[in-house]
Formats: C-alpha cells, sequence, structure tokens
C-alpha cells in the first residue's frame, strides 16, 4: 500500500442498534468501516477498481472477489450504455 502524507481521522457517532445493524458492533469496527466507506465509494464510481484495491491492500483478483462477494459492481453511466448501443448499430448496419 502506498504511504500517503495526509491522514484523516473520522469519528461516528451511532445508536448500539445502528451499530449492530451495520455490523460495527465488533472489535474490527475501524476496519469494516473502512470497507464499507471504500466499497460504496468504487460502486458510485468515484473510485477505480485499482484505487479501490490498493486503498484496501488487496491485489486485483483478491479485489474482484471482494468486490463481488459484497455486491459491488459498477454500473455502467447512461452514456455508456449509448455509446455501445451506438458501436452496436454501426457494426450490424457494416
Amino acid at each position: 500500500m502506498k504511504k500517503y502524507a495526509g491522514r484523516m481521522t473520522l469519528v461516528l457517532e451511532l445508536p448500539d442498534a445502528w451499530k449492530r445493524l451495520l455490523g460495527l458492533d465488533t472489535a474490527d469496527a475501524p476496519a469494516r468501516a473502512r470497507e464499507m466507506l471504500i466499497t460504496e465509494s468504487y460502486r458510485e464510481g468515484r473510485l477505480s477498481r485499482g484505487q479501490a484495491a490498493e486503498m484496501l491492500g488487496m491485489g486485483f483478483h483478491e479485489a474482484e472477489a471482494f468486490f463481488k462477494r459484497h455486491g459491488a459492481e459498477q454500473q455502467p453511466s447512461w452514456e455508456e450504455l449509448e455509446a455501445s448501443g451506438d458501436k452496436l448499430r454501426a457494426a450490424l448496419q457494416s
């Protein structure tokens, strides 16, 4: 994992019931919260798979399995879908 100059510390105040629901009521809560933040950022398209894998300290294949296990598939944007459709139409007309 690369070393970055700055660091950020987040403090979350959650009712005990929420901590249990989110799986954050165990000793590994900080790591779990970090995984959740990175996974959601990847899902939203804010992070590439490589960036997310690096932040999680995983290799490519390990990250692939992790994201699949957590249902974190990036969805194509509307523009990407339209571009794919245009390419397909052009190929079919050739």
